[in-house]
């Protein structure tokens, strides 16, 4: 898995149902404040801070409460889960 977009990881491990996550947050674009979380994954590459667009910051998998391989990507914009597709 790649970061969407350049910012910083506020959170890497574990994270319940989730299973392996990384949330990073983009700051505030275009007056919101954007982060973006990639959940389920095998295993975390990056723990911190600040990542480029494209980086990579982890491998999909089947962490948590997933049922097969995949990535669980979300957006949230003030702290809301939104479409991520407006962002991309």
């Amino acid at each position: 898995m790649r970061a969407a977009a350049s910012g910083t990881i506020i959170l890497a491990g574990p994270a319940g149902g989730y299973g392996n996550r990384v949330v990073i947050d983009h700051g505030i674009v275009s007056g919101e404040s954007l982060a973006t979380t990639s959940n389920h994954l095998r295993s975390i590459r990056r723990w911190g801070g600040h990542v480029s667009r494209g980086q990579t910051i982890g491998y999909e998998g089947s962490t948590g409460t997933s049922t097969g391989c995949h990535l669980h990507f979300e957006t949230l914009e003030n702290g809301d889960f939104v479409d991520p597709r407006t962002w991309l």
